[in-house]
C-alpha cells in the first residue's frame, strides 16, 4: 500500500529505521514502546508491526501499527452477542497505532485501520476470527468509534476502554 510519498510496509527488525528512536505520536506510552520495546516485540513474535515510511523524506518512520493473537472472555461481548459462543472468542488485538505528530490530520490513521482490518478479515480466511480488539486510551477513543469500534465497558478516563470490531463489520465497512 502506498501514497505519493507515503509507503506502508511489513517491519522489519533487523532493519534501521530513520527517526524509530525519535518517533513522536504525542502519547509517552508509544513513543516509548517504539524506541525501546518494538524491535524486541516483533523478534519475539508476539506482535507483527507495519510501518509507515515518508520516501520523500529520507524514509522517516512516521507511522505504524502491531497486530497479534488475542482471545477474549465470552462475557466481555455479551454487547455484541447474537446468540451462544464458546468460553473464550478468537481475535485480532490492535496492540498500538500511532502517527508522527508532524503527520497527523492526513489519513494515515485512516490508512492504517484500514491496513489492520485487511489484515484480520485476511487471517480470519485461514483461522477462526471472530473481531478486532483493542485497549482505546482518551485521546483515540473517538478515533475508534468513527471506525465502528463498540466500547465494551463504560469509558473511565485515565484507563484505556476496551473496544470490539466484528469480522463483519470489517468486512462490510471496507465494501464502501
Amino acid at each position: 500500500m502506498s501514497g505519493n510519498n507515503i509507503v506502508l510496509e511489513h517491519y522489519d527488525p533487523d532493519k534501521t529505521y530513520n527517526n524509530q528512536k525519535r518517533f513522536d505520536c504525542e502519547n509517552k506510552t508509544i513513543n516509548k514502546f517504539v524506541a525501546g520495546s518494538l524491535k524486541k516485540q516483533v523478534r519475539q513474535n508476539l506482535s507483527q508491526c507495519f510501518v509507515l515510511l515518508d520516501t520523500t523524506n529520507n524514509d522517516r518512520f512516521i507511522g505504524f501499527y502491531t497486530l497479534s493473537s488475542f482471545a477474549i472472555d465470552a462475557s466481555e461481548l455479551e454487547v455484541l452477542s447474537k446468540g451462544s459462543l464458546p468460553s473464550r472468542i478468537p481475535c485480532s488485538r490492535l496492540v498500538m497505532l500511532g502517527i508522527d505528530k508532524d503527520y497527523k490530520k492526513k489519513g494515515l490513521g485512516k490508512l492504517l485501520m484500514q491496513s489492520a482490518m485487511l489484515k484480520t478479515i485476511g487471517a480470519a480466511e485461514q483461522i477462526g476470527i471472530y473481531g478486532l480488539f483493542l485497549d482505546a486510551d482518551k485521546g483515540a477513543y473517538t478515533f475508534y468509534l468513527d471506525h465502528g469500534f463498540i466500547p465494551l465497558q463504560v469509558k473511565a478516563c485515565p484507563k484505556p476502554t476496551p473496544m470490539f470490531l466484528h469480522i463483519d463489520t470489517m468486512r462490510s465497512s471496507l465494501k464502501k
